[in-house]
């Protein structure tokens, strides 16, 4: 008795010792290393996203305990892991200076994650790692919902589950493949589980992790600044900026204009937006009620307060947060868009806006910052001098808009003719960068040509400002969808004309049309020579991308965009109108105590399959066991002669054959010898198992006559 262990021994026994109670070193090989490759594959998603020495530590972590086991090496002095701890707080809290928050948290986390496997001694310890990686499975919702990130988590939550399941079997250890099935099932029994919860868990504005200084990561997208070059980095950014759906009369690629940042404020390198005095509409809007367009836009987050509309929105959009028009036309909210926003919105193509306006007004629109661009206005200089020779400039309104137009129309026709670009990779411009565009490089990209045609129109006392957003779009065939990436983002001018109010010009389109016309993709394809769009190769890869990115969609409009709104409407179409805490709470039990109900009446009452041969040969033994007890009158008990399940056949007649007539023991011995050729014997001559399965339930039947 003093050499068999205790139970504190085993508890404390190395994973090693242990294994080889329950199957050997070969077991604790193949599990560790499965249970490694688990771990890899959670932390996969981080590969990016991590610093690279953070990154490239797990990789060596797990390497280094792959290698300790494939060659069954002694695991490291318990003092290493936590020196390495140390050291990996250190590192995270010299590369965030801080070790809480977002970043901070799951660089650490991850790296825990890595060490916990070199201290991976007793089953806890496993049990630790699964829970951990199930916890780092969480975090890589961080950085994506995608429909991707959500299958490589389903995949790593099998493979957990699968690692779990292997750990729970000690002397009798099924092959992988009946683990496999084991976890496969309880994840498919999990499932009707987590679509409770998706649907009843109340719909939190927040995030549900991160410190107030990091909760919310900064977007790449459009910002408030623009200088030169700064459109030129999202020229080639696939990343969706919104998707919209129309109601109706879809618009031709030169109305999409998508508005955003207003700027009016120049200080000789970048426009940004002016402080306005009034953030109401103006009341001198009129439109065209013939031109109006109905439509729902699927806003991507992008951590800025700015609701994208096409031109001029008839009133506020509908959307679940708090927004409002400018007195510039912008939409914007009182909120940062934080998460994926569906708003529903009606704009007009046609209008007037601010007509009524006078010049006094408008002389915030006409500042120019001193010192800057001198050619510019001497060329402005020159050519208001030419015009007012050929004719005077009247104080009248009408005067004003004919000088005004044709202001425009001459620097239009100036872009047009002469010997402008438009490029991807204009050169680096100094601190006169209208003058040097204008008249030296003369290549640029939209933010070039609305920086210059804006400082023009000043200039020549004309009331002028720049506006960002997205022009354009690609409508995708496959779910009707207008897709506006990061790449259409635009850059164009509104003048101020009198009687007129504001109007858009782009200077743009005078030197590249084709951008306007037919978009940013096929202009940056013939820009940048990409060759032909119209090839086989060209078109498959353009009908997949479509479907991959309607499927996309899909994923964003039912599963990501799912906000307090859609689960109101969609529980009040199945009878539950008050939504609060309490409701939903009493809704979830219900649910899953159902939903658990369900699945333990599957499991206690399903019933097993049996061999239909299996159960006449029981059927045999029990009318046997029966006629025993009537020809022994009773001395004996039924359940004493009934057959015990490790009994085989010959001696559970050989038991009771006493008991029974001679005719009704031979009967039983014929219908055994059917039952051995049907369960053991090979059937190598060609006789037909169907006939010989009919003889033995003949007989079993004459047995029950006989008996």
């Amino acid at each position: 008795m003093s050499d068999l262990p205790t139970t504190l021994d085993r508890r404390r026994r190395p994973l090693a010792n242990l294994v080889a109670t329950v199957g050997g070193r070969e077991r604790e090989v193949r599990d560790t290393l499965w249970l490694l490759l688990t771990v890899a594959w959670v932390l996969s998603p981080h590969a990016l996203v991590l610093p690279w020495w953070c990154g490239g530590a797990v990789v060596v972590l797990i390497a280094w305990r792959a290698w300790l086991t494939w060659n069954g090496h002694r695991l490291p002095h318990r003092l290493i892991p936590i020196a390495l701890t140390c050291i990996a707080g250190i590192a995270v809290w010299l590369e965030y200076r801080t070790i809480f928050g977002k970043d901070a948290g799951v660089a650490y986390v991850t790296l825990l994650l890595g060490l916990k496997l070199l201290e991976m001694r007793a089953r806890r310890d496993i049990f630790v790692v699964i829970f951990l990686s199930l916890f780092v499975m969480l975090t890589s919702l961080f950085e994506s919902q995608s429909m991707v990130m959500a299958g490589m988590l389903m995949v790593g939550l099998w493979m957990l589950v699968t690692a779990l399941v292997s750990v729970q079997f000690a002397d009798h250890e099924p092959c992988w493949t009946v683990k496999a099935r084991i976890a496969s099932r309880l994840v498919l029994w999990a499932l009707p589980l987590m679509a409770i919860l998706f649907v009843l868990f109340p719909r939190i504005d927040g995030p549900l992790w991160g410190m107030p200084s990091d909760a919310y990561a900064a977007k790449t997208g459009l910002t408030e600044v623009m200088a030169p070059g700064s459109f030129g980095r999202l020229s080639e950014s696939r990343e969706m900026a919104f998707r919209v759906r129309f109601d109706g009369r879809v618009p031709k690629p030169a109305e999409r204009y998508w508005r955003g940042p207003v700027l009016g404020s120049f200080d000789g390198r970048a426009w940004t937006p002016m402080p306005l005095r009034r953030n109401v509409v103006s009341r001198s809007i009129s439109v065209d009620p013939a031109s109006a367009i109905d439509y729902s836009v699927t806003l991507e987050p992008n951590n800025r307060p700015w609701l994208f509309t096409l031109d001029v929105p008839a009133e506020r959009p509908s959307t679940p947060l708090v927004a409002r028009i400018r007195s510039d036309l912008q939409v914007v909210s009182d909120n940062l868009v934080r998460d994926r926003t569906v708003y529903s919105a009606r704009s007009y193509t046609r209008y007037k806006a601010g007509a009524d306006e006078d010049r006094v007004r408008l002389q915030d629109w006409l500042e120019l910052p001193p010192g800057f661009n001198p050619r510019t206005h001497a060329f402005a200089a020159d050519m208001q001098a030419e015009e007012m020779r050929r004719d005077p400039r009247a104080s009248t309104p009408e005067d004003d808009a004919r000088h005004s137009r044709r202001m425009i129309e001459r620097v239009l026709t100036m872009i047009r003719t002469q010997a402008f670009v438009y490029t991807l990779e204009p050169p680096p411009l100094g601190r006169n960068s209208v003058d040097e565009f204008l008249f030296d490089t003369r290549r640029g990209y939209c933010e070039h040509y609305a920086s210059a045609f804006v400082f023009l129109m000043r200039a020549l006392d004309v009331p002028a400002r720049v506006v960002t957003g997205y022009q354009g779009g690609e409508i995708n065939p496959v779910d009707g969808f207008l897709e506006v990436r990061q790449r259409d983002a635009h850059a164009w001018a509104e003048v101020w004309i009198a009687g007129d109010g504001w109007v858009r010009f782009d200077p743009t389109a005078a030197v590249a049309p084709e951008r306007i016309e037919r978009g940013a993709a096929e202009a940056f394809s013939e820009v940048q020579g990409f060759g032909s769009r119209d090839s086989f190769i060209a078109s498959l890869l353009q009908r997949t991308r479509f479907n991959w990115d309607a499927i996309g969609n899909a994923w964003n409009q039912w599963i990501l965009a799912y906000n307090a709104d859609r689960q109101s409407s969609l529980l009040s179409g199945v009878g539950i109108e008050h939504i609060d805490w309490q409701t939903l709470t009493i809704a979830l039990v219900v649910a899953f105590g159902g939903v658990l109900g369900g699945i333990g009446a599957l499991i206690l009452f399903r019933r097993p399959r049996i061999d239909p041969v299996v159960r006449q040969y029981e059927k045999a033994c029990a009318m046997l066991a029966q006629a025993a007890t009537l020809a022994d009158g009773g001395r004996t008990t039924r359940s004493a002669l009934l057959r015990q399940p490790a009994e085989g056949h010959r001696d559970y007649l050989m038991r009771i054959g006493g008991r029974l007539s001679e005719g009704l023991r031979a009967r039983a011995e014929a219908a055994f010898v059917l039952y051995e050729q049907l369960r053991y014997a090979r059937r190598d001559d060609g006789s037909d198992e169907s006939a010989l399965r009919a003889r033995f339930v003949a007989s079993v039947a004459a047995l029950r006559t006989r008996s």
